[in-house]
């Protein structure tokens, strides 16, 4: 029985990695790795087809992993390289060999993930298309709760944009800095309720900051269509104002 839900779980990665592999015109995609614990950590990369040094953004999927929702982070990454950034889709589980995480795997694992993230930050820093002083972060959930944990504890962190997160408990009052941030959450979400939202704003307020928010009435974790695309273009604006105006 666990043998047959292995090769489900392992078609479905299949499935969704080949119904994404049309590419963009103007936009320059490629896999490559780096070393965090001594795992290998694939990092699929979407660059601008233009020369030169670009701003760059980690891009980081939630607790569904390759298996559900990384479509929705292939666009957005596309997205950002033909808007003049590089963006490089961190597959963080590769730390832990995690396929899906679910509440105890994330109670165990969220501070691995999170070395995992900082050292995917440097990784991308060094990159030679990248400008080092322009690096930004989008995550959604999970990842969203890492790119927060990433941009309060990072100085090399421009901005973030994050949807359906917040701050892992262990951050609350602890942060070290606060840079713009977007802030995107359902009001009726009920996998990270609406609280986690409102404990991120708190914890802005005793930063001095004021990051960018807009929630969306009656949207749940998963956004709707019409509100997804909402999403998607004012992460975009944000972070292209902030890492490449």
């Amino acid at each position: 029985m666990k043998t047959l839900r292995l090769l489900a779980l392992l078609s479905a990665v299949l499935a969704a990695s080949c119904a994404h592999t049309a590419k963009v015109r103007g936009v320059q995609e490629a896999t490559t790795s780096y070393l965090s614990g001594g795992k290998k950590i694939v990092v699929e990369t979407y660059l601008p087809a233009s020369p030169g040094r670009h701003p760059a953004v980690a891009v980081l999927y939630g607790s569904g992993g390759l298996i559900n929702g990384k479509g929705d982070m292939v666009a957005f990454a596309r997205l950002l390289a033909q808007r003049g950034m590089a963006a490089y889709l961190i597959h963080y589980f590769d730390r832990t060999g995690t396929l899906i995480a679910g509440d105890k795997s994330i109670a165990a694992d969220s501070k691995i993930w999170q070395a995992t993230v900082k050292d995917g930050i440097d990784f991308i820093s060094q990159q030679p298309e990248v400008n080092p002083r322009a690096i930004g972060l989008y995550g959604y959930s999970l990842g969203a709760f890492l790119s927060v944990g990433a941009a309060t504890t990072d100085a090399r962190i421009v901005a973030a944009a994050e949807l359906s997160g917040g701050l892992f408990q262990g951050l609350k009052g602890h942060t070290r800095r606060f840079p713009p941030m977007l802030i995107l959450h359902g009001s009726d979400d009920q996998r990270v309720r609406i609280k986690f939202a409102e404990e991120l704003l708190l914890e802005a307020r005793r930063m001095h900051a004021r990051p960018a928010v807009h929630i969306y009435p009656g949207e749940g974790h998963s956004l709707s269509t019409s509100a997804a695309a909402d999403a998607t273009t004012r992460a975009l604006i944000f972070l292209q104002l902030h890492l490449h105006p």
